[in-house]
This record gives C-alpha cells, sequence and structure tokens, in this order.
C-alpha cells in the first residue's frame, strides 16, 4: 500500500490575462481550478498507473470539499483529517506571452487536536508493507519537527519512506533517514554550503555524499525539463528526458515520485523503476496539468527511457 501525506494542499486557480493594468479592474479570462498539492499530484498519477493509493492531509471549507469531491469524483481512495481552518488557494495568471504570476495564500492552522488525528490514522495504518510518500510544505501551527516525527513512526512500523519537500524542511528531517530523498541541485547545494551552481561532476558528489552522511537506500535529484540521477550507495544511475512539446513542468517530479514509487511496490529491479518513473516524468510534461491519465502513454515514454550507470 502506498500512502501519500499532503499537509499543505490548495485550490489552484489558473487565469488568462494579456497584461496587469495597474490601479484599474483586470478581467479574468478562461479561469480553471484544479486540486493543488504534491501529495495528491503523487496520487493521482499512481491512480493513472492503475495502482491504489491512500491520499492523507488536511482539508477544510469550500475550497477542502472542492479537492475532496475532485478526489471522489476520480476515484482515488483518501482519509482527508477536517479541519476549522480553510483550504488555501493559489492564483496562478498566465499572460499573452504565456509567463506566468504566481499568488499563494498562506496555509491554514492547524490545531493540535487535528495534527493529533492525522498522526493516530497514520499509526493505525502504517506497516511493513506501506510506502509513505512524505510531500510538500507544512501550515501554520505545525513544528518543524513534523516531518521527522512521521518519518520515525513509520520507521518503527516497518514502513518504507520517501521525502520530497524544501530545503527548510528537508534540513531538519533527512536526520531522521527516510529510506529515499529527493533533492533538487539547490536543495543539495544548500544542504553542503555550496555558494555556486554546481557542475555534473559536483552534482554527483554531493548526491553520494548524502546517501553515505544520512544512510539512505536512494537519492533522486532532477535537472529541471532535463535529467534525473539517482543514487544508491554503490552506483549513480542517470536517464535524460526527451525533448518535447512541454506544456507544464509543474508537477512533474511528483509524476516521477509516484512512477518510483509504483516500480518499487512491484518489486521491479532499479532500472525498470527509473524507466516507470521517467515515463511518468515526460507523460506529466505532455499533459495541460501535470496529471498524465494515459498507462498507455506512460508505458510508451518509459520504453524510450535509456539508463546510464555512471561510475
Amino acid at each position: 500500500m502506498i500512502v501519500t501525506v499532503t499537509l499543505n494542499p490548495a485550490v489552484d486557480k489558473v487565469a488568462r490575462l494579456d497584461a496587469i493594468r495597474e490601479y484599474e479592474i483586470n478581467r479574468l479570462s478562461k479561469v480553471e481550478s484544479d486540486a493543488g498539492g504534491k501529495g495528491i499530484n503523487v496520487s493521482r498519477t499512481i491512480k493513472a498507473l492503475h495502482s491504489v493509493s491512500i491520499a492523507t492531509g488536511f482539508l477544510g471549507g469550500s475550497g477542502g470539499n472542492f479537492i475532496d469531491c475532485l478526489l471522489q469524483r476520480e476515484e482515488i481512495e483518501s482519509h482527508m483529517i477536517q479541519i476549522i481552518g480553510n483550504t488555501r488557494n493559489n492564483l496562478k495568471i498566465v499572460d499573452a506571452d504565456n509567463r506566468m504570476t504566481e499568488f499563494n495564500e498562506e496555509g491554514p492552522f492547524i490545531l493540535q487536536s487535528e495534527q493529533d488525528e492525522l498522526f493516530d490514522y497514520l499509526r493505525g495504518c502504517l506497516d511493513g508493507e506501506c510506502i509513505l510518500i512524505l510531500s510538500g510544505s507544512m501550515p501554520k501551527g505545525m513544528s518543524r519537527s513534523t516531518y521527522r516525527r512521521l518519518i520515525e513512526m513509520a520507521k518503527e512500523n516497518g514502513s518504507v519512506v520517501i521525502l520530497d519537500t524544501t530545503y527548510r524542511h528537508l534540513a531538519d528531517s533527512i536526520e531522521a533517514k527516510p529510506a529515499i530523498v529527493k533533492a533538487s541541485p539547490d536543495e543539495l547545494r544548500q544542504l553542503y554550503h555550496i555558494d555556486h551552481e554546481l557542475s555534473e561532476a559536483e552534482l554527483i558528489q554531493c548526491g553520494k555524499r548524502m546517501i553515505e552522511d544520512y544512510d539512505l537506500q536512494m537519492g533522486i535529484t532532477l535537472v529541471h525539463q532535463q535529467c534525473a540521477y539517482v543514487f544508491t550507495a554503490s552506483n549513480v544511475f542517470k536517464t535524460e528526458f526527451p525533448d518535447v512539446d512541454v506544456k507544464t513542468s509543474v508537477g512533474a517530479g511528483d509524476a516521477f515520485v509516484a512512477g518510483f514509487a509504483v516500480g518499487m511496490e512491484q518489486n521491479a529491479d532499479i532500472h525498470e523503476v527509473i524507466q516507470l518513473a521517467s515515463g511518468c516524468y515526460t507523460a506529466a510534461m505532455l499533459s495541460k496539468n501535470a496529471h498524465p491519465t494515459d498507462i498507455h502513454t506512460i508505458k510508451e515514454w518509459a520504453g524510450r527511457a535509456e539508463i546510464i550507470e555512471l561510475k
């Protein structure tokens, strides 16, 4: 079983506006709403792969109701904790040149009783057959040690943990030694206090060092729309993403994580796991909302993925 955790989901609204006119009324067109949140994105790609996950996290207010209805409509199993606060809204404005400007709300304040309810649920469902995916940021009211505590609890129950979060939370959580960490080049750079952009050799060195320093099973680094590196204790694997007509790259990393988790769940070898994850990434970039829905498209791109083993 795969369990995804989204502590700070959002309703993402995307609207078109040729140009912002200051101090005037701006009329938005083609406004579309969708569920946002990294763990929810992961669960949606897992569904596309004809696998099953349980999406967990916090929902509240009309935005929470919208996301809950969407999960039900897409037949994604979920156990969301209903909160007193309101799920946030994120507004993305796309101009005539397809440039995007984002206006993101802060998350709601999560009461201690609401946090305890989520912990109690996870404590009851995590076991040695589970993959727990912790994704994204945290809302107000939650300690920076929250991910660390969830990792420790999952490991006590024998679950495999995949961590994918920003550096702010990564630095506090990686000490708990999750099985797999997805870290961007910038996050690796911050983790090791490097003040310049990493070369490929430096990126590989940092990835290997992260595995060794924190006793991880694997590390994942995605270079935006270019390639992916997967680090293990003894190997480094690289796959380059194809040059495609990208509709959006937002959420493509979550699709990669979903494919990776499903490949692990199916006990595939590491090459097949990376191929499936790469297929999900490419299919996500070809989708206007970064949610691949066609398993045949995913498998087609997975079959084209070439894995290079670096020394």
